[in-house]
């Protein structure tokens, strides 16, 4: 098949109109997936402590809770953790009044969380509570980046989603170092463990190890300025 010759001019703007847009392209794909964090959390499937398929020895681990939000989810039916599915319908926020199902929301059930029914007790298809799940998630970097400053900036963000049986228990510890120590958790090194429990089949429990060094405490509110920009991440997308 014969070509047609192209002048020299006109085939060097078509490669760089080319070149031009591919790079427009390959930014333009950046700045989507910037809002589809790609975030790592810590798995208590099964009562057992791991983290990226790592099982955490004594099912305990030191950490310094850098930021928390409040969590509604929905999954309708029956959640099954063997396969699991990001839910039909989810909210973040810091103010329970104004949270609002988040954009991405395959299945939004409300304009309002506080006026969505499946947030109302008795929702439930087995008992009298939500169908709705109101949870935490929480930010964290190890605890043993607390040894200096530099290692508070480098050390790697995960995260966690502390169930509906544990919450109490994680507001009980907020609450007691706020009253007793008047510190925030991100003063504190804290052990997040996992343990039996008869009705729930296991908790998750926070206690304090020990406080952070005054020192690095500036590294950590540095770290909570960039991840409160980033900690309320949709769920990925339904398959």
């Amino acid at each position: 098949m014969a070509t047609k010759n192209v002048p020299a001019a006109k085939k060097t703007t078509a490669v760089a109109n080319y070149v031009d847009r591919m790079a427009a392209l390959a930014q333009e794909s950046v700045e989507q997936e910037k809002s589809v964090s790609s975030g790592s959390f810590l798995s208590f499937k099964g009562g057992r402590l791991s983290f990226q398929g790592n099982v955490i020895k004594g099912d305990e681990l030191d950490v310094i809770v850098v930021d928390s939000v409040l969590e509604n989810c929905y999954y309708p039916g029956v959640y099954d953790s063997d396969n699991p599915a990001p839910p039909a319908c989810y909210a973040f926020g810091r103010d329970e009044k104004t949270m609002a199902p988040h954009a991405d929301s395959s299945e939004p059930q409300s304009t309002l969380c506080s006026e969505c029914p499946m947030n109302q007790f008795g929702s439930a298809e087995v008992g009298n509570g939500k169908a709705c799940k109101n949870v935490r998630r929480l930010a964290l970097i190890p605890g043993d980046a607390a040894e200096s400053t530099d290692a508070v900036m480098a050390a790697e963000m995960a995260y966690a989603k502390i169930p509906v049986t544990s919450v109490k228990g994680w507001a009980t510890y907020v609450r007691g170092l706020s009253a007793i120590e008047k510190k925030p958790p991100l003063a504190v090194v804290t052990t997040i463990g996992v343990v039996p429990d008869d009705k729930s089949q296991f908790k998750v429990t926070f206690n304090k190890a020990t406080d952070l060094d005054p020192d690095v405490i500036p590294a950590v509110l540095d770290r909570l300025d960039a991840v409160k920009g980033e900690i309320m991440f949709p769920y990925p997308a339904p398959s």
